[in-house]
Formats: structure tokens, sequence, C-alpha cells
């Protein structure tokens, strides 16, 4: 009993099934009520009853199943996550199971590493085998009586696992920093600038707003607007050159009002 460190004061599980030689399981339930001591409790559970048991979820600190002497006992997923249920955080299970030592797709008994692969489905965490044993005579007859599996590849593995210390569901806040990387700084715009060249549809209708050809005051600078004679054609200006768009006189009209001049009232 050493080996699945049960102590006083704990609550233990003990499930069986019709392999479990009675009186072998009557002696480990007495044992198992010397080690808790008067504060603990030992509960005895048929596997075929333990989902309909209602025991509620975080109950047992150790559940001990398939490990009385002489059980040929199989687990389901369905009774698996059961026991990972009733279990209380960081409680261990310890079970005993007649395993193949060859693949065989019969779907009845399994393998070791796939026994090992079930309790972590389960929701079991620190799964590993504890000990491996050749059945002994009376225990492959009774796998053949309760199984009606026959096999010379048959063992017998003990195998524990462990809940998580937390409980299926349960929740945590998380904390995370609150600090914040600072933005870059937009470049500060000069309002100006921004105006001047700010061009909006209502400007286009706006009769105060001239658009007037730039003009040129040096080679390479642009300066005020040149005053260019009403009349005077492309030709005239500059024979055999074009002149960019920004350079194109306006049309005049003597109806237009001369630039400068207010205009007459109406």
């Amino acid at each position: 009993m050493a080996e699945f460190g049960i102590s006083a004061g704990q609550a233990v599980a003990v499930v069986w099934d019709k392999s479990s030689p009675v009186e072998a399981l009557k002696e480990l339930v007495d044992k198992l009520h010397v080690l808790t001591g008067s504060e603990g409790q030992v509960s005895v559970e048929n596997v075929n009853q333990l989902l309909q048991s209602a025991h509620k979820e975080s109950s047992f600190d150790v559940i001990l199943s398939g490990v009385v002497p002489g059980s040929s006992m199989l687990h389901s997923a369905e009774v698996l996550a059961e026991m990972a249920r009733i279990l209380r955080p960081g409680g261990c299970l310890f079970l005993k199971e007649p395993v193949e030592t060859a693949v065989v797709n019969n779907g009845k008994v399994r393998t070791a590493s796939k026994l090992c692969s079930a309790l972590t489905l389960s929701g079991l965490v620190e799964v590993k085998e504890l000990q491996r044993e050749s059945l002994s005579p009376e225990e492959t007859q009774c796998v053949q009586e309760h199984l009606g599996y026959t096999s010379d590849g048959l063992l017998s593995v003990q195998i524990t696992g462990k809940k998580p210390d937390f409980e299926v569901g349960s929740s945590s806040q998380l904390r995370l920093s609150s600090t914040k990387k600072p933005s870059p700084a937009k470049p500060a715009v000069d309002p100006a600038v921004a105006k001047l060249w700010t061009l909006s549809a209502n400007d286009m209708d706006d009769e105060s707003t001239h658009l007037r050809p730039c003009g040129r005051t040096g080679e390479g600078e642009v300066g005020a607007a040149e005053e260019l004679p009403a009349q005077v054609g492309l030709r005239e200006l500059l024979p055999g050159r074009c002149l960019p768009l920004c350079q194109l006189p306006l049309p005049r009209d003597a109806s237009l009002q001369a630039r400068g001049e207010s205009a007459p009232e109406r």
C-alpha cells in the first residue's frame, strides 16, 4: 500500500467489477480504513454503477481501480472521464488493467501505450507506467472467463495519473501589462502652409478666387504673375516655343473688370 501514498484524513475510492474476488476486496478496504483513520473516508464503487453514483466533482484524493488482486478490469473512456471528474485537483488515480504486447485490432484489450493515451485524453497529467508483470495462470483464466479474450501476449500493467491543480472549467484572469508604447508624434504643420495648399470645390465657385498664370523673375525661380497683353497670341509671345500651362495668358474681355478694380455695383 505504500506505493499508493495514502495518508490519514484522505478520501479514497475503490472501484471493482465482477472479476474482483470478494475476500481480496474486503481485505483491501480494511487496510485502507487503517491508513485513512477516523477522519478519512473509503468508498467502494462497482465500475458499472460509477456513472450513476452521482458523486460530486472533486470528492476523492485517491482512486484505486482494478487493483484488487485477481481482477481483470477494463476501463472505458467514459469511466476514465468520470474518475477524472470526481478526483480533487492534485489527486491521483491508480489503475491496473490487462494489456496486449502486440497491436491487435479487436477493440477490446489495448496496448499499454494506448491505455496511457486514454488516461491523458480523460484530463489527467503526469501519466506513467508504474509496473508491468506477466499474468498468473489464475489471472489468465479470469481474463478468458470475464472478458472472453485469449492471447499469449497478455501482460498486467499498473498506471498512475494525476489531476491538474485546478478544476476543469475553472477560469483565471490574466494580468497583462498596461504599459502602452507612445505613438510617434506627427510633425507640426504650419497653418499658413496648410491654408496655401488647401483648395476645395467651394473655392472654385467663389467669385473672389482668381486663378492666375505664374511668371518667372529669373532662370529657375518662380515669381509673381506677369502682366501680358490681352490680345497677344502664343506665337507672338514666343515664336517656335510652347509655353508651360502656368505661363499661358488668360483671355481678357472688355466686360470683365480689370485686376485690382472694384466691381461695379448692380
